[in-house]
């Protein structure tokens, strides 16, 4: 195995490149045509197939361009496995006439593209050109989250203190004078500052919390979900209560493996989001359960309920953070919980999709992994 790094490369590499295949000819033909374009990469390449699978749990890779027919380990294993490390990867995958349609198949795997043998130059050329454009624009739009992030965790960081002398000025004033205010404005002036000062904890730590996904180290454990959302469950049993909301949670639910802290906040989060969002003039409900599903890692949740419902327009912005569905104008959330869902489950190599039909149901669904033996 070789290593090549161009030669206007800088001290930061910005791409990182697997080349896969048991033909050199074809490895060279890809570093020729990686030469040309005036931008800085570390193309690492081999010939041995399991070398590669070695490679790719030792490093991470913008690029991956893998042959589909190997001996010992095929571009679909080489393929799955990338994106089982990196999903945001490209892959593309390399193949002759013969194996189009195993080509076409890969696409469903998560491939880019393909490239059929004979390589032809100019197509070569087109099709690095698109995935690195492709990764290029990925690898902005994760700098720019990251940037977000920082910033989020940089404005919590320093509210928080504020907001911290703030309550205490106001349990003071509450304590002391509350009852000593004859006028209700007042009262009433005191009682909102009180709330406000809250609801801005309340987002603070929200916003410190998911600019905390994934910078530390979690403790992963098999997890009775049956338990752990029938616990869950019971911090908001007095407000299903008072709202009338009946939840129903499939049972038996199957063990998985994640982190404690997680997993309570995806539940509480979705629980809390479809609280807040019920429907007064029905039965409403909640219903929690597992669905079948082909993927052999992971099993399929879904969190169900019967309240206002999503806007079709906004459904692809339901979790972004500060994004607030509320239609009748109650003010209620801060449009940071279903932000943390998705990071939390993205952060961990899982998935979150919702459905929803407004005032008749919304569902939401996600990926959990199975239980380790």
């Amino acid at each position: 195995m070789d290593t090549l790094t161009t030669p206007n490369s800088k001290t930061t590499v910005k791409h990182r490149i697997l080349i896969v295949d048991d033909d050199k000819l074809v490895i060279e033909s890809f570093e020729s045509a990686f030469q040309e374009f005036k931008k800085e990469f570390s193309i690492e390449k081999t010939t041995d197939s399991r070398r590669a699978l070695k490679l790719l749990e030792e490093n991470s890779y913008d690029i991956i361009i893998t042959d589909l027919v190997m001996p010992e380990v095929d571009g679909i294993q080489v393929l799955q496995r990338a994106k089982e490390i990196q999903p945001d990867s490209e892959v593309i995958l390399i193949t002759a006439y013969s194996s189009y349609n195993s080509a076409v198949d890969a696409m469903y795997f998560g491939a880019s593209d393909y490239i059929t043998k004979p390589i032809s130059t100019q197509d070569l050329k087109l099709r690095l050109k698109r995935a690195i454009d492709k990764r290029m624009a990925i690898v902005e739009k994760n700098e720019k989250i990251l940037e977000m992030e920082r910033l989020y965790y940089t404005i919590a960081h320093d509210f928080k203190a504020t907001i911290l002398s703030i309550k205490s000025f106001s349990e003071i004033l509450t304590k002391d004078y509350f009852d000593k205010v004859d006028d209700p404005e007042g009262k009433f002036l005191l009682s909102r500052i009180n709330a406000n000062v809250s609801a801005m904890e309340s987002i603070t730590e929200g916003l410190l919390e998911y600019s905390k996904i994934g910078k530390y180290e979690e403790e992963w454990i098999n997890i009775d979900t049956d338990a752990a959302i029938r616990e869950i469950a019971e911090n908001f049993s007095i407000t299903l209560k008072t709202k009338n909301i009946k939840l129903q949670i499939g049972s038996p639910l199957p063990k998985v493996n994640f982190y404690y802290s997680g997993l309570r906040s995806i539940f509480s989060n979705l629980i809390d989001n479809a609280i807040k969002y019920a429907r007064d003039d029905i039965d409403s409900y909640i219903k929690i359960g597992i669905e079948k599903s082909t993927e052999n890692k992971h099993h399929k949740f879904y969190v169900e309920d019967n309240g206002i419902g999503i806007k079709p327009d906004n459904l692809d912005r339901i979790f972004e953070i500060f994004h607030r569905e509320d239609t009748r104008g109650s003010g209620q959330g801060y449009g940071i919980g279903l932000a943390l869902v998705k990071k939390t489950l993205e952060n961990a190599g899982c998935s979150i999709d919702v459905e929803s039909v407004e005032n008749i149901k919304t569902v939401f669904r996600f990926t959990l992994p199975k239980a380790t033996a």
